[in-house]
């Protein structure tokens, strides 16, 4: 008799399968219209400095409220934040039907990143919360390639949808469609609560500054630098692509590179990050990552790709650990803080790397890849080695109790 090949761990788990089907709805309906919304509101008078705020409006608003949005998903639990999200990013995403102004455009960003402030740390929280510490490494990858899939596939299905319907019905579409998202997420998390690994907590009257110490530190100075190379990469690639001759097609090669070999190493890296200790890995990929980006100003599209392929395969093995690590540091009471700062630290590197991109492209097309990597590796190996220090700090493969149970 055939014998039949048993499913991943993630798969096996029913309230887990669903948060992360769930994850994979969200990001295909967002993903229809994000190639798209700058392009309307440029064919509705829009200059090139609006379509800019517009950027700036959607990252800062994640940088001012994915804390506190984190804080609520602790105090009011996992469920209100991401239903409110939903309803809030998707009604912005709708409303762009009728935007006719610089301000609205700008204003309307602003509010998508709210609604994805809202729910981003608290789907976090809940993957650690259905999830016991040995396999959070595996959660947390299934987590990332859901939404690399949706990333992936949802601007594509969005090219064909534009070209069928147009690009405002789309807008509709979308934004209707991540409302409705909220009654099957609904019914869903009456389900998971019953399945939780970790039970819901209320917030104590400890204050989330004692969690402020140099486990997290390390954690969000980790955050930071992975983000740098991102906001380089959004201020100046598609530019620098072309000026050495890139066409189109390999301008969207650069990108699908990094998404398919990152979804084919994150199995691999969720199943390392259940391992202890993390921090050498942590370590030794975070230098590779940084030669790589360094790489990238050598002005050869076929090498580019490459090595965009090769930075998606070690994200994929690296990334699943660092977010065991961090779920790890505190119980449910403060997991949607923690999750929260973690993110706040990333989208402040962005933010930063960003509004330095064009300035340090200025003085040649090497140097902001230079930067960028020479940061990655100048904040993440000092923070794998307090990765050490945490680790050591126990007895050998288990992590601290969290401070939350204490």
């Amino acid at each position: 008799m055939r014998q039949l090949v048993p499913r991943p761990w993630v798969l096996q788990q029913a309230p887990l399968r669903a948060v992360l089907g769930l994850t994979l709805l969200a990001g295909l309906v967002t993903g229809l219209v994000v190639p798209f919304l700058a392009l309307v509101a440029r064919e509705r008078g829009a200059s090139y400095g609006t379509v800019g705020l517009m950027a700036s409006a959607f990252m800062l608003a994640q940088l001012v409220f994915q804390l506190p949005a984190g804080a609520l998903a602790d105090r009011f639990g996992r469920v209100r934040p991401v239903l409110a999200g939903l309803l809030i990013e998707g009604a912005a995403t709708a409303a762009f039907v009728w935007a006719d102004s610089t301000w609205l455009f700008i204003l309307l960003r602003l509010i998508q990143g709210i609604g994805l402030s809202l729910i981003y740390p608290a789907v976090r929280a809940l993957i650690a919360d259905l999830t016991p510490l040995e396999r959070r490494g595996e959660a947390f990858a299934a987590f990332w390639g859901m939404l690399n899939v949706g990333w992936l596939l949802g601007p594509a299905m969005g090219g064909l949808l534009a070209a069928a319907i147009g690009k405002v019905p789309l807008l509709l579409f979308s934004g209707l469609g991540e409302m409705v998202l909220v009654v099957p997420a609904w019914f869903l998390f009456r389900r998971v609560r019953l399945a939780l690994v970790v039970p819901p907590v209320e917030a104590g009257r400890r204050s989330f500054r004692k969690l402020m110490g140099p486990a997290l530190a390390a954690a969000m100075l980790l955050a930071f630098g992975f983000e740098v190379p991102v906001g380089i990469f959004s201020g100046i690639w598609s530019i620098y692509l072309d000026e050495i001759g890139a066409n189109e097609l390999e301008l969207g090669l650069s990108y699908t590179a990094f998404s398919l070999t990152n979804l084919m190493t994150l199995p691999i890296g969720g199943r390392l990050a259940n391992r202890q200790p993390r921090w050498r890995r942590v370590a030794f990929l975070s230098v590779i990552l940084g030669g790589i980006v360094v790489g990238y100003g050598i002005p050869s599209v076929p090498l580019l790709l490459t090595l965009g392929a090769m930075e998606g395969a070690i994200a994929g093995l690296l990334t699943p650990s660092v977010d065991a690590y961090l779920s790890a540091i505190a119980g449910p009471e403060y997991q949607g803080r923690i999750q929260g700062a973690y993110t706040t630290a990333g989208i402040a590197g962005a933010a930063v790397s960003a509004l330095g991109s064009s300035v340090l492209y200025a003085q040649g097309h090497w140097v902001p890849f230079t930067v960028a990597g020479a940061v990655l590796i100048g904040m993440t190996v000092p923070a794998a080695l307090v990765m050490r220090t945490t680790e050591r700090s126990q007895a050998p493969g288990v992590m601290p109790e969290p401070l939350a149970t204490r």
